[in-house]
């Protein structure tokens, strides 16, 4: 594509911007953590890059609801003509999405939602020429699918750079792994290995700033523990800011290795297309919540308050939900394409599992980014093979949520499938 005069020249611009987080703001990520924060190890930030007239953004927490994605795209800075609001799924980040995930910062939100609009405007202001390189690396060697001990994966870290005549602005990297390397236990505002990452890449290319967007993670950790062995707040062996330090720069060498090897797409002009696909939530039965609500009440008295905390969100979901009788619903996402010439972003919402990824690059080509995490979480995305084994992601996560029920079988499928199709069209 070209412009009236000749070949389009990209540009492009990135800001930071930091926000505070006073201590005994609530944390989310695990339920089995009944305490505030006690401190900031690495800063919650906003990180926003703009590619021509296309905005990414990344958020330092756990979740957004969607209706808050829709409401700071409304707050995007005039001559922008769309934004991807991504998040890093840090489960030591701050709360801030109201009505799930537990109790809701809404000072801190409030300032993110001024540091969305302050980032966007910087980076848009600080747009320069640049050229894309884009690369990826397998045999990263640190994420693990966290659901079946015999499968085996080795998902690629993703970079793109964009350099200016006076060195790197800016370099987009993912990686599907969920930032759990710190456990329950800790009780400081960080953004997990996601820190360290940036911190590497941003000290190897200097003046640069890093966004790093989370992958389809929804069935990956860093290591084999699952998602119920965090339902206890006791310290854990290896799941400490060292080893955050260890994974992050793990990942930040091998993006860094990937970048040495990159290639160099056309410079055509950034387009962003997107979609809404309405999937089902799965109808529940009423007897059904009534009799697990009793059990998880037994459960709830009967085991240290560490371990008895999820029962007892998951007791007050069920009230809510008893009192509410939900008729059967959709919930609507919104999936997106961004095209940089030859390099595509996809961005989902949700938490996707890894193979839907691997669904939506069959049927994109080579040179895909795939983004999990995007404009709304609200619950996991099992591909459809995973609903026979049950398990956290499949069964009970909506109602940490909040959510009415779960996504029903072959909603992952729906959303590849959808964005896949704007690559088409």
């Amino acid at each position: 594509m070209t412009d009236e005069w000749g070949p389009h020249v990209l540009s492009a611009g990135a800001a930071t911007v930091l926000v505070d987080v006073p201590v005994g703001t609530p944390m989310t990520g695990y339920a089995a953590r009944l305490e505030p924060s006690t401190g900031v190890n690495d800063p919650v930030t906003v990180r926003a890059l703009v590619v021509d007239d296309i905005g990414i953004v990344v958020v330092d927490c756990c979740s957004l609801r969607k209706t808050t994605c829709a409401e700071l795209r409304s707050t995007r800075p005039a001559g922008l003509l769309d934004v991807v609001i991504a998040v890093t799924h840090t489960h030591s980040g701050p709360c801030l999405t109201p009505g799930g995930l537990g109790s809701f910062a809404p000072d801190v939100l409030h300032a993110v939602e001024k540091a969305f609009v302050e980032a966007l405007t910087t980076a848009r202001h600080r747009r320069t020429p640049v050229t894309v390189r884009y690369g990826e690396r397998r045999a990263v060697g640190v994420g693990r699918n966290r659901r079946h001990d015999d499968v085996e994966i080795d998902p690629p870290v993703q970079v793109v750079s964009f350099d200016g005549a006076d060195g790197t602005v800016a370099t987009l990297i993912t990686y599907p792994m969920h930032p759990v390397v710190l456990s329950a236990a800790n009780t400081l505002i960080s953004a997990d290995y996601v820190g360290p990452l940036r911190d590497m890449v941003e000290a190897a290319l200097p003046g640069s700033i890093c966004l790093f967007a989370q992958g389809c993670a929804g069935d990956v950790n860093d290591d084999r523990h699952s998602p119920e062995g965090d339902f206890s707040a006791a310290p854990a062996p290896g799941r400490d800011f060292a080893a955050a330090v260890m994974k992050g720069e793990t990942v930040a060498t091998a993006a860094l290795d990937a970048l040495s090897r990159a290639t160099t797409p056309a410079p055509t002009r950034t387009t962003m297309s997107t979609t809404t696909v309405p999937l089902d939530v799965t109808a529940l039965d009423p007897a059904t919540v009534a009799a697990e609500r009793e059990e998880w009440v037994r459960l709830r008295d009967s085991l240290p308050p560490e371990r008895s905390a999820l029962y007892e969100a998951w007791v007050a979901w069920a009230d809510d939900w008893l009192e509410q009788r939900p008729t059967p619903s959709r919930w609507l996402g919104r999936v997106g394409l961004i095209t940089v010439g030859g390099l595509r972003i996809a961005t989902l919402p949700g938490e996707p599992f890894l193979a839907v990824a691997d669904r939506v690059r069959d049927g994109l080509g080579e040179h895909t980014i795939v983004l999990g995490y995007c404009d709304g979480v609200s619950g996991y995305l099992p591909t459809a093979d995973e609903y026979e084994f049950g398990g956290y992601e499949v069964c009970d996560a909506h109602r940490y949520y909040g959510m009415p029920g779960p996504y029903a079988q072959g909603s992952a499928e729906r959303l590849a499938d959808a964005v896949v199709s704007l690559g088409e069209n």
